[in-house]
């Protein structure tokens, strides 16, 4: 500070005077600068704690939903790893029922090949069939035939047989009758055979009436007219007789075998 040389006192005074003025008016300022610094702190200071409250107020709040964020955090966490593991496990089973899947598929795909293959097997072994058949058939028809025609072949041997039993019959009348007659010189005189109106004529027709009542109607024929050539053609004609019985018992061999085949046509049909 300047040293300062007042030449009056009156100056010094009014000098010292004004700068007194001076400093208490800037006191004055000063002060009430200071009463406006300190009013409008206390209502910062206000405005600051009612903030300040208001932020703690919020910071409580905001606490509380940290909180509360953390525990759904952990809770969404718990979660995802619930979900994490039961997608593990969904996955490993879906893996599984896959690898599965495909090991049936290639067994059905086998199943299916064998399938078709065992259906043409049956496919050749049908049209096999159907030519056997076919063949049966065919050889069935022929044996219906062969039995029809063995058939009449042993209705003919039955009528053979009735006509041997009666070409047997009338042969044994034969030799009865030829017995007789070779028997009946011997025992008629010999005028008795050349008169013709004597009673032993009658005797003799009456004892040929009593032989053709025993004998049937073709045995009184024969012993009429009974000759050489007539016994020679009835011997005969029971050799030809008795060859037919002997194809017709030949034929019976085979009709057995047509016998059995009717039967297996009865079961067929």
């Amino acid at each position: 500070m300047e040293n300062l040389v007042f030449d009056d006192p009156i100056n010094e005074a009014r000098y010292w005077k004004q700068k007194a003025e001076e400093y208490h008016n800037g006191m004055q300022d000063a002060r009430n600068e200071l009463d406006d610094f300190q009013t409008s702190s206390r209502e910062l200071e206000k405005e600051l704690e009612t903030h300040l409250e208001q932020l703690e107020k919020r910071n409580i709040e905001l606490v509380v939903l940290c909180e509360k964020l953390t525990m759904e955090k952990e809770r969404y966490r718990n979660q995802v790893e619930n979900n994490q593991e039961y997608a593990n496990h969904e996955i490993t089973r879906l893996q599984e029922e896959l690898e599965k899947s495909k090991v049936d598929r290639d067994r059905m795909r086998r199943y299916i090949r064998e399938l078709e293959q065992a259906n043409d097997d049956l496919e050749r072994a049908k049209r096999a069939t159907v030519v056997t058949l076919e063949d049966f058939e065919s050889r069935l028809n022929q044996a219906i035939e062969r039995n029809a025609f063995l058939e009449n072949e042993l209705c003919e041997k039955e009528d053979l047989v009735v006509t041997v039993q009666r070409l047997k019959d009338e042969t044994r009348d034969l030799h009865q009758e030829l017995a007789i007659t070779r028997r009946q010189p011997d025992s008629i005189p010999h005028h008795e055979i050349s008169d013709g109106d004597g009673a032993h004529p009658k005797k003799t027709n009456a004892k040929s009436t009593q032989d053709c009542t025993v004998q049937t109607d073709n045995s009184c024929f024969y012993n009429s007219a009974l000759t050489p050539s007539v016994r020679l053609a009835a011997l005969n004609l029971v050799n030809n007789a008795l060859q037919k019985i002997t194809s017709v018992a030949w034929l019976f061999s085979i009709l057995a075998d047509g016998i059995t085949l009717n039967v297996l046509l009865k079961k067929f049909s």
